[in-house]
């Protein structure tokens, strides 16, 4: 079961603004999905 997700990302082109839908599921919740982005939750 998947209990965290990435929605999209929102990421700055030049001088615009974009969004990125992602839809990308982790199971085990917020720490794999923060693991995935290099951040320790110790």
């Amino acid at each position: 079961t998947e209990t965290a997700m990435v929605f999209g990302e929102l990421y700055r082109n030049g001088e615009e603004w974009k969004f990125k839908a992602i839809g990308q599921g982790f199971a085990g919740g917020l720490a794999p999905l923060a693991s995935n982005f290099g951040v320790n939750l110790g």
